[in-house]
């Protein structure tokens, strides 16, 4: 039997569509600087999936992440598809194959790893490459010491997609998290700092003090992570929240680079997309 087809929701599509935006405008921009300095610029996709998927409760396809990128006018110099799921590598293959002029690196695996040992030492300041990476986990899979590497770097502009809900998951009500929970979240987030700030404390009808989790809005959970990238990135672009069709926050969408026209750039993408978005509730 084949492996059942990627299936997903009306938000990524509209994610998609944003990464699309963005990959157009860092493809021109880079390419007129190779006329003055520049040698290459890169496509990372860190979760690459495969070069399509079916819209839910829809029998309709759309392009992923990657045939966008390869489809890009002006094209990047190279592209890097990372992916752990090996029918999926087999599917980024063919993608390979329909375009024999791009180059293309596919590497199975976690891309944590991938990115440390191989990407970031490639794409340094000194051989005057840049590139753009789409970090987009299923879930918590994004490691923060990775973060830092790329923002070390200094040549990545990271479109970060950061899963809200799997954070919220690991949330208990009733008590901060403890053991592999919350070196789970120091993992992702990079401190447990802001852990605190979410749980107050409250008097049972026995006089026993319980600490509950406050009222959490999305777009505070969302802001707390992109401040922490903020201390690492020099810029950072104001978070989208992602939300299914019931409303409820996925994922937050944002740019952390170390040129402040990317983020103008994206924060201007991303204003234009809320606006039209409130236009149609």
């Amino acid at each position: 039997m084949g492996r059942k087809e990627d299936v997903i929701g009306r938000w990524s599509e509209e994610k998609l569509g944003l990464l699309e935006k963005y990959l157009k405008a860092y493809a021109r921009i880079m390419n007129s600087q190779k006329r003055k300095w520049l040698k290459a610029f890169h496509y990372i996709d860190a979760f690459a999936g495969s070069g399509q998927a079916r819209v839910k409760d829809e029998e309709r396809y759309i392009e992923g992440s990657p045939l966008r990128a390869l489809q890009c006018d002006p094209p990047f110099d190279c592209y890097w598809f990372i992916e752990l799921s090996p029918q999926r590598v087999e599917e980024l293959k063919s993608l390979q194959s329909q375009f024999p002029n791009r180059k293309v690196i596919i590497r199975r695996g976690d891309c944590n790893r991938i990115l440390c040992e191989e990407v970031i030492p490639q794409i340094t300041r000194k051989s005057k490459q840049r590139a753009l990476i789409f970090l987009d986990p299923y879930g918590l899979q994004v490691e923060w010491t990775t973060v830092e590497a790329l923002a070390r770097a200094k040549t990545f502009d990271v479109f970060v997609n950061f899963p809200l809900m799997a954070v919220t998951r690991i949330l208990k009500r009733d008590e901060p998290p403890t053991g592999w929970r919350m070196n789970l979240l120091k993992k992702v987030m990079g401190d447990d700092s802001w852990v605190g700030k979410i749980y107050s404390n409250q008097l049972t009808l026995f006089g026993e003090v319980l600490r509950v989790r406050d009222v959490m809005r999305a777009e505070w959970l969302a802001r707390i992570y992109a401040d922490q990238v903020s201390n690492i990135f020099k810029f950072v672009s104001k978070p989208v929240i992602m939300t299914n069709s019931k409303n409820a926050p996925l994922y937050a969408l944002f740019l952390a680079s170390h040129n402040p026209t990317a983020v103008k750039i994206v924060n201007d993408i991303f204003n234009r997309y809320v606006r039209l978005r409130e236009v149609g509730r």
